[in-house]
C-alpha cells in the first residue's frame, strides 16, 4: 500500500488549501429500516472473532484475532460460531485458522457512452493506444474488462499490457512514459489477442501484477485492424492518453504521438482480495466526473479514496468507483449518453461488490433538460429500492448550488433528498461548498464557475463523508 508519507508529499503537488469539513461519524439506516451502527467492532465469535465463523460471520480488513486472541476485527456483520478466524494477534495471543477467501474486487471501473465526434481519438487500426488510470485498492492477481458495447462491429484488439507510469508527479510532462520493467501482457483464453462482438464486453485471463493503488498506472495496447466508427469510450477521463503509430505497446515513451484526454475500450480493473474487502460506487455527472480536473487526483472521488486509505479500520478493503459522466441527466437519455438511471442498471446492478451507493445527479435535469421536480425525485426513488433489493446502502447530496437552472425545482429537490427519510444517510455538500450569504452560489474559495467546485471544493466534499457509513454492509 502506499506510504501515508508518500500520499501527502504528492499532494503537496495539487494546489489546493481548505479547511476540514468533516462530520462527525454517526449511525447509517439500513434500507430496512434498522440502524447500522458504524464504528462498531466485530462480534465475537463463541471461542473468538476473526474473519469468518462456524455461522459464516465476517469482517472487514483490519487487524483480526486468533482463536485464542481477544482483539476482533473492524466490523462484524453476523456472530460467528466457533470463532474459526484466519491467522491473527489478539491480546490473548496468537491463534490460527483457514486461509481467509478471496474475491474478485473492482479496483477501478469507469462509465461508458458512444464516442462524440468531437472527442473521436486519430486513427487507430494498428496503432497503439495508451491510456492511465489511478486504480483505488491493491492486488497482486488482477484482470481487466473492455467493452465494445457502443460499437455496432467487432473490434480487434492485438494486444493489452499494463505497467506503472514512469513518473507519478506529472504525467502530462512525462509523454506518456512507463516504467518499462514493469510491463506485463494480459491473455485472452490463453492468447495475446481478442475480438469483442458488436455491444459486448470482455474479461482477460487472470494476471499476476502488483497493483498499487493511488498509483498512476498504464493500460496500453495495439489495435488491430477492424475497429468500429462508433467507439466505446469515457470523455471524462481526466487523464492525456497517446497514441502512436504502429506496435509500439512496450515502448517506454511515445516520441510524436497524438493525445487525446478520453478513455477508450476500457471499462474496470479488477483485483484479488479478501471476501470482506467492497467497492463504493458514486453515480454522478460532471462534478462527480471530475470538471476541471486533469492529470491530478484531484476528483472528489479521490480525495474519499485517500480519506479511506488513511482510516485503519478501511484501509486496503474499500475502493471507490467512479461513475460521473459529464453533461449526464438522471432521467433523459441522449444521442450519445444514456440517464443515470439507465446507467445505474449497468454500472451498479450488475457489478458485483459494490456494497454502497452515492447518488449526486440531477443539475443538468433542471437547467438544460427543463426537467420539473417530481420526475427527479421518482428516479431517486427507483434507484434506492432496487438498490436496496440487491443489499446496497444508498447516500446521497442536495443538488448542489448554481446560478443556473430554476432555483425554485433545485430546492423542491433538496428539501425531499434531506426530508422524505428515503436515503440511508444524506450527507449535505450544498452546505459544505454554499456561499452562507446566496443559496445560489458556491462559496468563493471552493468555486470554479458557480457550477463545478474547485479542488478545495471537491476536497470539502469529500472530507464532509463520515468514513463509518462505510463500515458495515447492510445486513441481510
Amino acid at each position: 500500500m502506499l506510504k501515508r508519507s508518500s500520499i501527502f508529499a504528492w499532494l503537496a503537488l495539487v494546489s489546493w488549501a481548505c479547511g476540514d469539513a468533516a462530520s462527525s461519524p454517526e449511525a447509517a439506516r439500513g434500507g430496512n429500516g434498522e440502524t447500522v451502527v458504524g464504528g462498531s467492532l466485530a462480534t465475537a465469535g463463541a471461542s473468538g472473532a476473526g474473519p469468518s465463523g462456524a455461522a459464516g460471520g465476517t469482517v472487514s480488513g483490519g487487524a483480526t484475532a486468533g482463536s485464542s486472541g481477544e482483539t476482533p476485527g473492524n466490523i462484524g456483520l453476523q456472530p460467528g460460531g466457533a470463532g474459526t478466524s484466519s491467522t491473527g494477534t489478539g491480546s490473548g495471543g496468537t491463534g490460527s485458522g483457514e486461509t481467509a477467501a478471496m474475491e474478485w474486487l473492482p479496483s477501478w471501473a469507469t462509465t461508458i457512452q458512444s464516442t462524440e465526434t468531437a472527442n473521436l481519438p486519430p486513427a487507430l487500426p494498428n496503432n497503439t493506444l495508451r491510456q492511465f488510470v489511478w486504480p483505488t485498492v491493491s492486488g497482486e492477481q488482477i484482470r481487466i474488462q473492455l467493452s465494445n458495447e457502443r460499437g455496432a462491429s467487432p473490434v480487434d484488439i492485438q494486444k493489452v499490457h499494463i505497467a506503472k507510469a514512469l513518473t507519478q508527479a506529472d504525467p502530462a510532462n512525462s509523454a506518456g512514459q512507463i516504467d518499462a520493467a514493469t510491463d506485463a501482457a494480459f491473455t485472452f483464453g490463453g492468447v495475446a489477442n481478442v475480438t469483442i462482438p458488436a455491444g459486448e464486453t470482455v474479461w482477460s485471463d487472470p494476471l499476476a501484477f502488483s497493483l498499487q493503488e493511488i498509483q498512476l498506472t498504464s493500460i496500453t495496447m495495439q489495435l488491430g485492424n477492424a475497429v468500429p466508427t462508433a467507439i466505446t469510450g469515457h470523455p471524462g477521463a481526466r487523464t492525456t492518453s497517446y497514441i502512436a503509430n504502429g506496435d509500439a505497446v512496450s515502448q517506454q515513451g511515445l516520441a510524436g504521438a497524438q493525445t487525446r484526454d478520453r478513455w477508450y475500450f476500457i471499462d474496470a480493473i479488477e483485483v484479488m482480495a479478501p471476501a470482506d474487502a467492497y467497492a463504493i460506487a458514486v453515480l454522478g455527472d460532471s462534478i462527480t466526473d471530475g470538471y476541471g480536473v486533469i492529470n491530478r487526483f484531484a476528483r472528489w472521488t479521490d480525495f474519499l479514496t485517500l480519506d479511506l486509505q488513511n482510516d485503519p479500520l478501511l484501509a486496503d478493503s474499500r475502493s471507490v468507483l467512479n461513475f460521473g459522466m459529464g453533461a449526464n441527466n438522471l432521467t433523459v437519455s441522449g444521442d450519445f449518453q444514456e440517464s443515470g438511471l439507465v446507467r445505474f442498471e449497468r454500472d451498479v446492478l450488475k457489478r458485483d461488490k459494490i456494497k454502497w451507493l452515492f447518488v449526486m445527479e440531477g443539475t443538468n435535469d433542471i437547467i438544460y433538460s427543463n426537467v420539473q421536480a417530481q420526475p427527479i425525485i421518482d428516479a431517486y426513488s427507483q434507484i434506492i429500492q432496487k438498490a436496496h433489493e440487491k443489499g446496497i446502502l444508498v447516500y446521497a447530496s442536495p443538488i448542489t448550488p448554481t446560478t443556473q437552472g430554476n432555483a425554485a425545482i433545485r430546492n423542491q429537490v433538496n428539501d425531499w433528498i434531506r426530508t422524505s427519510g428515503q436515503f440511508d444517510r444524506v450527507v449535505d455538500f450544498e452546505a459544505v461548498i454554499g456561499d452562507p450569504n446566496n443559496a445560489n452560489m458556491i462559496a468563493l474559495m471552493f468555486n470554479n464557475d458557480q457550477l463545478h467546485p474547485n479542488d478545495a471544493g471537491y476536497k470539502a466534499m469529500a472530507d464532509a463523508i463520515p468514513l463509518d457509513l462505510f463500515y458495515a454492509p447492510m445486513a441481510q
